[in-house]
């Protein structure tokens, strides 16, 4: 489940792998609806109900702010996909908004406390982020551009990067799935399924 916010795209923050289904939270002033001294939230709700049943709808009493989605005071962060790794920690991509579109160092990904959303690590990027996942030691990243990075999960650093292609022409991942012996599935633009080698 991935709860769309009210400026749609911007405002998901689809985590996959979750004990808790993430979202994002707009806090506005008491009486000013429509402030632009809002603050975007991450916010949860625990998954009810065994894991084998019909999904439980969450009530919005059972919701709970986490920590501010923005780390940096002054910076409007946009959400992007993210995934829960095994220690709880939160891992996912999103974009600085500067409102003359996506500038340079503009998109990001960042590894947070679920407590208090410090960051762990933060990798910066000029591109969109448009899938993520991660296994117990790296964290896979597929961009707009075609590329694909693979980041260091306990640091951030990069281990490898690589064009994305088929038949030596370009492809766009929309998705991305780590499966076993470090492999994964990534998912196309042009509706292609890729089972790629992580080594």
């Amino acid at each position: 489940m991935s709860p769309n916010g009210r400026n749609g795209d911007r405002s998901r923050l689809p985590v996959r792998g979750g004990r808790r289904i993430y979202f994002q939270s707009i806090l506005r002033p008491s009486g000013q609806p429509n402030s632009y001294k809002s603050e975007r939230w991450v916010a949860a709700v625990d998954l009810q109900g065994p894991a084998t049943g019909r999904p439980v709808v969450p009530l919005a009493r059972s919701a709970r702010r986490l920590f501010r989605y923005s780390w940096e005071p002054g910076e409007t962060h946009f959400g992007g996909p993210g995934v829960e790794v095994e220690d709880g920690t939160l891992v996912h991509a999103g974009t600085v908004y500067h409102g003359q579109g996506l500038q340079p160092g503009g998109s990001f990904v960042v590894r947070r406390e679920t407590t208090d959303g410090r960051p762990r690590w933060v990798f910066h990027t000029d591109r969109k982020a448009t899938a993520l996942d991660a296994d117990t030691a790296t964290v896979y990243v597929g961009y707009a551009d075609g590329e694909v990075v693979a980041l260091d999960l306990g640091d951030g650093t990069v281990r490898w990067r690589q064009h994305l292609t088929v038949g030596a022409v370009s492809a766009v991942p929309t998705a991305l799935t780590v499966t076993a012996n470090s492999r994964f599935l990534i998912g196309t633009s042009d509706g292609r399924i890729l089972e790629c080698s992580a080594a």
